[in-house]
């Protein structure tokens, strides 16, 4: 077996190459890595991968994406962007690829969105914090049954159908209330401008508005992020990105872009609209303290106007506010990130406690 890492500025000879042609299944795709090799915040020698491989097989993997604190150079760190072991062959794997990526970074990592799972081995090492976050809120604007059931239930899968057309029916009983309901919605609130670059004043509202932000993302962060994505919408051609591999690549849907709330022709609120398959995010949202119901009215009005499934927020101000005014959804819930800070860093997180719905590789997915 051979472990081998790959930097940032050998990426993209590395896709290139016939160790990623040969491996199954591959440890990176074409999209991650051209937008990982363009990152603005990671040095060229930075490690982006560490892989296990043996005869062609991909045995274990370990992501890196390098990011700042606070937007300081000078404060250099890694989010972990995918973890993944063949389930035979690499059970006893895990760990010590994973304990390689900690090393690699100096031990200046974190994570934004754990599972149960990764938080219970993660806990046992005994060089991460776990602060308590707020929970978001996660709003139904239509029925989705044929999801959410077999997601919970794994026996009913085979009813997969039945509740799919439980939902159509659903979901046409819904279009009547939706018009006359989401019609003042629609109409109000402020204008709205449609963005897929950002200018410098748009750039200076970021900056101003994320004082106290973790990571602290630019507008050119943010524009690399829209221009870079890890995943696109399937199409009826072969795609050259439809390649065997353990994580998202291919969705039905996929759109990001920009959305600039104006009132009397000042910008009051700038999001950062995520819509796959139906599930709608902001991952990134800018926005005056006095305005935050203005800006959640848009956020709801953009929803409304994508046709969106679900909307999920974790940013304490909107979620506050979505939590205390009236709303378009069917029904809604709590819904909890767990997020693990290295102890290198946990000083810095107390300092800057503010992470954004979209940090580490959490917009890109």
């Amino acid at each position: 077996m051979q472990i081998t890492e790959i930097k940032v500025a050998g990426l993209s000879d590395f896709v290139a190459g016939s160790l990623w042609q040969n491996l199954s299944p591959k440890p990176i795709t074409l999209l991650r890595a051209i937008s990982q090799a363009h990152n603005p915040r990671a040095n060229p020698e930075d490690v982006a991968l560490i892989i296990a491989h043996e005869n062609n097989c991909l045995i274990g993997l370990v992501g890196l994406l390098p990011d700042y604190i606070h937007g300081e150079a000078s404060q250099i760190s890694s989010s972990n962007s995918c973890w993944w072991v063949d389930p035979e062959k690499g059970k006893h794997l895990a760990v010590p690829l994973f304990l390689k990526a900690f090393a690699v970074c100096n031990q200046r990592m974190f994570m934004t969105d754990c599972t149960p799972h990764t938080q219970s081995i993660l806990e046992q090492t005994n060089w991460f914090d776990f602060p308590e976050t707020e929970p978001g809120t996660r709003g139904f604007l239509k029925f989705n049954l044929h999801e959410v059931i077999p997601a919970k239930f794994p026996a009913t899968r085979k009813l997969k159908f039945l509740l799919s057309l439980s939902d159509h029916i659903l979901n046409l009983a819904l279009i009547s209330y939706q018009q006359f309901g989401h019609s003042k919605i629609r109409k109000a609130g402020p204008k709205v401008e449609y963005l897929t670059t950002l200018n410098s004043e748009l750039s200076h509202f970021i900056e101003k508005h994320s004082e106290n932000e973790f990571t602290r993302r630019s507008g050119a962060d943010l524009e690399w992020i829209i221009q870079n994505p890890w995943i696109r919408e399937k199409t009826n051609a072969r795609s050259i990105d439809s390649v065997e591999y353990p994580f998202s690549q291919v969705v039905e849907s996929f759109k990001q872009y920009f959305v600039d709330i104006q009132e009397a022709g000042r910008t009051i609120g700038l999001l950062f609209i995520s819509i796959r398959d139906g599930y709608l995010k902001v991952p990134y949202a800018y926005f005056q303290d006095d305005e935050t119901e203005r800006v959640v009215n848009a956020i709801y009005r953009e929803a409304i106007l994508q046709k969106a499934v679900t909307l999920t927020i974790f940013c304490p101000g909107l979620v506050r506010q979505m939590n205390s005014g009236s709303h378009p959804f069917i029904f809604k819930k709590k819904v909890k990130r767990l997020i693990a800070i290295s102890k290198k860093l946990s000083d810095l997180y107390l300092k800057y406690p503010h992470i954004q719905d979209g940090d580490g590789d959490v917009v890109f997915t």
